[in-house]
């Protein structure tokens, strides 16, 4: 069965239906092709300063470099940093050959992780906001950026992105079918956290109830929460050459966690080799998903109490039954209902591209209101920038199923400029890794 109708202009699908339907070829026709010689002038006067390796080729590598049915291709991979001896055993797990600098020498050339340094091409540090001149970039490159949205596809197309997600991961070594039949086996479980944690008297936001992730129902289903954990292991599929895909997670988690632990300790003022004598106390992850931000944040600062906050409850329970150690709660991003100054640090990974722009800035309120003075906010998401550089099969993933990836919305969110607005200082953004960008930022005092 031949279909074009149901994927993008410019796409070419052909579709094997038996019993279920599986993607068996998914190719982008040449006529939408991005090169390096169309995009180079361009590149030249953008924040991006070198012309993206992935629009070297549109080879079946490439293609097969698409992301997971949660995130649809939007995370990444990243390194991980060694500084000042704290974290010595994954410098010499990952062998990523970064010298070990002091705290000292680390805070005053903190530009990019590691992380973004081992892509194929090392990519330079981003000089502007995230959102910054990413739509007139695509339009001056012919990219179209807008996308049909899930709920217009066929049933066919959407039974074939999605075998063609599960299928490139269990090739590359996750259990995807074994995790999903886990978690449905632990269901008794999960249905008691879904009660203990479920605020029913919670209201959800329009922009929550809209298909999310390749799923109808968004993220208020046990079918995301099922598919969850091995969603969130394929993130970083194809961002880095000869590694697993638990060492290519643990390099782009492990790239943020050191930066975020490096800006903690490089306490504003500090005298020369002067660093705090204790860490965070409390943190808190905002839009934790299944509980594996929150996890990885909290191993930078061991021992600290961490909460994480979400607005699925399904997703919630996948959290509290996989990290019973941390605390979960049900709400809103934009109003959680905790107390004002109770953290030391607020963390928002891979939260603010899923949401409306005045959700957005309402949620980086809500973060303010929370820290404590002087507290820290790290924020890790995908920098819509790097989309330009994707071909065009994984930039299709990656929007069809992310209703709020677009121009006036993510793409116009300047998260610089709010958070100095809010009167965070010492706003710092990097490359965390080849497709996301980390911003840290200390609330002032």
């Amino acid at each position: 069965l031949n279909s074009t109708s149901a994927f993008p202009p410019g796409l070419r699908s052909t579709a094997v239906v038996s019993h279920s339907c599986k993607m068996s070829a998914f190719v982008p026709a040449s006529s939408v092709a991005v090169t390096r010689a169309s995009l180079a002038p361009l590149l030249a006067k953008s924040p991006l300063t070198s012309v993206p390796p992935a629009l070297a080729s549109q080879d079946s590598k490439a293609q097969g470099s698409g992301g997971c049915v949660t995130c649809a291709g939007a995370a990444a991979a990243g390194a991980t940093v060694a500084v000042a001896g704290r974290r010595r055993r994954n410098a010499q797990r990952f062998r990523t050959g970064v010298q070990i600098r002091s705290h000292k020498e680390s805070s005053a050339v903190l530009k990019e992780t590691a992380a973004a340094k081992k892509a194929p091409e090392a990519s330079q540090v981003p000089t502007s906001s995230i959102g910054d001149s990413v739509v007139k970039l695509a339009k001056e490159a012919g990219v179209n950026l807008e996308v049909r949205p899930w709920e217009m596809m066929s049933s066919i197309a959407k039974d074939a992105a999605r075998g063609w997600f599960v299928k490139r991961a269990e090739d590359r070594g996750i259990a995807w079918t074994d995790s999903v039949n886990f978690f449905e086996s632990n269901q008794a479980e999960l249905d008691r956290n879904y009660k203990e944690l479920c605020n029913p008297s919670l209201e959800y936001p329009a922009y929550y109830t809209l298909p999310f992730h390749g799923y109808d129902e968004g993220n208020l289903n046990w079918s995301a929460a099922h598919e969850l954990e091995a969603a969130t292991q394929s993130m970083c599929l194809g961002y880095y050459d000869g590694l697993t895909w638990q060492d290519a997670q643990e390099m782009f988690r492990g790239a943020a966690r050191e930066v975020i632990a490096e800006t903690w300790f490089a306490a504003p003022g500090a005298s020369a080799g002067e660093q705090p004598t204790e860490g965070p106390k409390t943190l808190l992850d905002i839009g934790c998903s299944g509980g594996f931000s929150t996890q990885e944040m909290a191993k930078a600062f061991p021992g600290v109490e961490a909460t994480g906050v979400d607005l699925s409850p399904y997703y919630l329970s996948v959290a509290k039954f996989l990290y019973p150690q941390h605390r979960f709660m049900h709400a809103l991003a934009e109003d959680t209902g905790l107390p004002a100054e109770s953290f030391d640090i607020v963390t928002l990974n891979f939260l603010l591209h899923e949401l409306p722009l005045d959700s957005s800035r309402a949620a980086l309120r809500e973060a303010c209101r929370l820290l404590a003075p002087g507290g820290m906010i790290a924020i890790l998401d995908v920098d819509p920038r790097r989309l330009l550089e994707l071909p065009p099969l994984r930039r299709w993933a990656f929007q069809v199923t992310e209703p709020w990836c677009k121009d006036g919305e993510y793409y116009a969110l300047d998260m610089e400029k709010e958070l100095k607005d809010l009167g965070f200082e010492a706003v710092k953004l990097m490359a965390n890794d080849p497709v996301n960008a980390l911003v840290v930022a200390r609330k002032a005092k």
